[in-house]
């Protein structure tokens, strides 16, 4: 049996189109609204977490429940697919998945969601708004995307190395909703 010959893309983010419906993106929002939409913090080196002008958009986190098991399943099985193609880390399990909702002029400034000792390795993005919903804003990485023409539609999702810096620029009119979800594994040495 031949062994499949493995080139790692380092500086690359993967879109992949349907992540999600958008029925299962409208039915994430509204159960966002229920859990409660907070002030986002960021991750501090040291652990805890903070307020931070870096960050100004709103936040709840999404329960490891039987109720969203769908859910996280998805996102499993998807890594598992675009890892294997894209980087080949360790990347076994999923931190607890967040949503974030944008609006004018929230943001969150340049930044990398892991660090030396963090078992952060992938980050990915589901875009849970229909593009019409809001203007301008977005995500922008430090890398080259592939299938980025799809990256601003209802249910697509962008997944890149954590170690990657990368933006989610304020809209000028509406409000922009994702999902995040960090994917970890052994921590970075």
């Amino acid at each position: 049996m031949s062994e499949k010959k493995y080139s790692q893309k380092v500086l690359t983010a993967a879109v992949e189109r349907y992540v999600l419906t958008p029925t299962q993106c409208a039915m994430i929002r509204q159960d966002a609204e229920v859990i409660g939409m907070k002030r986002a913090t960021v991750m501090k080196r040291g652990g805890g977490h903070s307020i931070s002008l870096a960050r100004t958009c709103s936040s709840c986190w999404i329960p490891f429940s039987p109720h969203y098991k769908w859910l996280y399943s998805i996102m499993l099985e998807l890594t598992k697919a675009i890892n294997e193609e894209n980087w080949n880390f360790d990347v076994p399990g999923v931190q607890q998945l967040q949503i974030l909702k944008y609006s004018p002029l929230q943001q969150f400034w340049w930044h990398f969601d892991t660090f030396t000792g963090s078992d952060r390795k992938l980050t990915a993005v589901v875009n849970l708004s229909d593009p019409s919903e809001y203007l301008g804003g977005g995500l922008q990485v430090k890398a080259d995307i592939d299938n980025g023409q799809f990256m601003l539609e209802q249910g697509a999702g962008c997944w890149f190395p954590s170690y990657i810096e990368h933006r989610a620029r304020a809209p000028i009119w509406g409000t922009r909703w994702v999902l995040v979800a960090w994917l970890t594994g052994p921590a970075w040495r």
